[in-house]
């Protein structure tokens, strides 16, 4: 039986069990300035089994070379092990006959050493029976998941994503430290949170069809553990990742899904939030009004209990959200089909877009300054700006729009440039005046020095 390097310099230091070499790991990594650096058991016996194709990633490899004082390449070579032509080595059993079952076989070459490791196996699994993180860990990482939640929407997505994927790790390589249900429960609940954060990263950073992934996988965390808040919120981000990725009919498969898990109170006023932004996607005025209905309806209703709304930040579906779903949903509905309604009907519309996003605004606005968050607000204040564009009033456009060209570039995220894009298509088709062209300059520049570049499918 052939050996790893590894694998023998990590059994002469005592690093064999995960438990052990993981806290050596994560402590190494910390000195040499990695502090959220981790790998999972899994990965662990992959190494010293040398089942590696490829080098691990660069602070993986200088850790492991830092550990053991070799090479990476070394350190995953494989070494044989002593064979029947010399003397053993110190410490091994020479090859002996054996009878076995009434027959005279020759001892497998490493038998002894076969033992060694058979009883190493049965030592680590009675340690990993009572493995438990102690509370003061648990409660670290719930407020550090916690953090994340509260304030990503202040924060510029690049900067964040960083810290949500070395959160969400360390919570995969904590599970591997303990085998306490309770524990277990709450670091699946924690990643399902962490999961959702990445998710909306995505999305902010226009990479839809990763965020599904994201989402699939928090959903998949929540389910193992029976959480329904999670699960549904899981369901509404994969609806949204569907409608920005151009496919509206996905994301009313999945906001059906959410509806299968019979959300109430603020949880369901999300699910038709999102369910008015699917259906105005797909043209369909009727469900359109119908969801936002329907919204408003269960947010009346609302009797509070939601655990996720104790989160804040993300989780938070609050008033200004909601109002500017509605305005997103009627503009988008007023963008698809807009050219069918009659004059009035689109009066009509824009007057109620104009209404959710003063009211947006004005609450928006209305939040403690370190609860504000500008993105959030930019993208309240173009709708604002489309709507009075389609109704003519390029003055209050003007007004509107100066507050949105304000926002720093690291925070021009996907949603924002592509509501800009709708405003940028509204203005085209508007009487070409001075007013209305050197708004479009301005919104064209404020487009291009996004570091963002997200663009819609397709443009």
């Amino acid at each position: 039986m052939d050996e790893t390097v590894l694998w023998q310099l990590a059994r002469d230091q005592g690093l064999l069990p995960y438990r052990s070499f993981s806290r050596a790991f994560h402590e190494t990594g910390k000195n040499r300035g990695y502090p959220g650096l981790s790998i999972s058991s899994r990965q662990w016996k992959r190494w010293l089994r040398g089942e590696v194709q490829t080098a691990p990633y660069p602070q993986a490899c200088d850790v492991l070379e830092h550990m053991f004082k070799r090479p990476i390449a070394e350190l995953l070579a494989r070494r044989p092990s002593s064979t029947s032509d010399g003397p053993p080595e110190l410490g091994r059993a020479p090859r002996l006959p054996v009878r076995l079952l009434g027959a005279t076989v020759d001892q497998p070459k490493g038998m002894y050493e076969m033992m060694m490791d058979a009883a190493d196996q049965s030592r680590e699994a009675a340690a990993e029976a009572e493995l438990e993180l102690g509370q003061a860990a648990m409660e670290q990482l719930e407020d550090d998941v916690v953090l994340l939640a509260r304030t990503y929407l202040l924060r510029p997505p690049m900067e964040a994503f960083p810290d949500l994927v070395a959160r969400r790790d360390q919570v995969r390589a904590m599970r591997e430290e303990t085998r306490r249900p309770d524990q277990l429960s709450d670091l699946y609940r924690l990643e399902s949170v962490a999961s959702i954060l990445m998710a909306e990263a995505c999305i902010d950073l226009g990479q839809t069809r990763h965020a599904t992934d994201h989402a699939r996988a928090a959903w998949s965390a929540a389910k193992n553990i029976g959480h329904v808040p999670l699960a549904v919120w899981a369901r509404g981000m994969m609806a949204t990742s569907a409608y920005w990725s151009g496919q509206p009919r996905d994301a009313v498969t999945a906001i059906t899904r959410a509806e299968q898990h019979h959300p109430v109170g603020i949880a369901a006023a999300r699910v038709h939030s999102i369910a008015a932004r699917a259906w105005s996607h797909l043209g369909d005025k009727d469900k359109t009004v119908a969801a936002i209905r329907a919204a408003m309806e269960a947010r009346a209703a609302d009797r509070g209990g939601d655990d996720l709304q104790a989160i804040g930040g993300v989780f938070d579906w609050d008033p200004v959200r909601e109002q500017r779903c509605f305005s997103s949903a009627l503009l988008q509905l007023l963008q698809v089909r807009g050219q069918e309604f009659e004059p009035a009907a689109v009066r009509q519309f824009t007057s109620r877009i104009l209404e959710h996003t003063r009211t947006a605004l004005a609450d928006a606005r209305a939040l403690p300054a370190d609860q504000r968050s500008l993105m959030v607000e930019a993208t309240i204040g173009i709708e604002m700006t489309t709507a009075f564009v389609i109704l003519g009033d390029l003055l209050n456009a003007r007004q509107t729009m100066n507050d949105v060209l304000e926002l720093p570039a690291n925070k021009r995220t996907f949603p924002v440039v592509h509501r800009l894009k709708g405003l940028h298509q509204q203005l085209v088709l508007t009487q070409q005046t001075q007013q209305a062209e050197s708004l479009n300059s301005d919104v064209t520049t404020f487009m291009q020095a996004s570091t963002v570049r997200a663009l819609p499918p397709g443009s």
